[in-house]
């Protein structure tokens, strides 16, 4: 796995889902067939693992009379990473005051 696949993970998506991610990034927009022939995944194991993606913001669903799944642009991704960061350090915050009150 490599650094950006794995930097990812470490945000809440699965191998998969950051392997899909990135071949969508290179697409920039595909139907789900394209998606499945370029990632080798299935169709069946496409449509709800791209509902992930959608659900977890990164990237968005366009339907019309083809369903088109797209990246999201550049600024938001980086606006939900920073939340993530945000969240992940108020997390650590609040572990470290429960450690400091256990040892007391």
């Amino acid at each position: 796995m490599d650094k950006i696949e794995r930097g990812l993970t470490l945000i809440g998506l699965t191998n998969l889902e950051a392997k899909v991610y990135l071949k969508l990034i290179k697409l920039k927009q595909a139907k789900v067939s394209k998606i499945a022939k370029e990632t080798n995944v299935t169709r069946t194991q496409l449509y709800p693992l791209l509902e992930k993606l959608v659900e977890k913001g990164v990237i968005e669903k366009i339907e019309n009379k083809i369903t088109i799944y797209k990246v999201l642009e550049t600024e938001k991704l980086v606006s939900l990473l920073n939340k993530w960061k945000n969240e992940q350090l108020t997390i650590l915050k609040e572990l470290e005051l429960m450690i400091k009150k256990i040892k007391e």
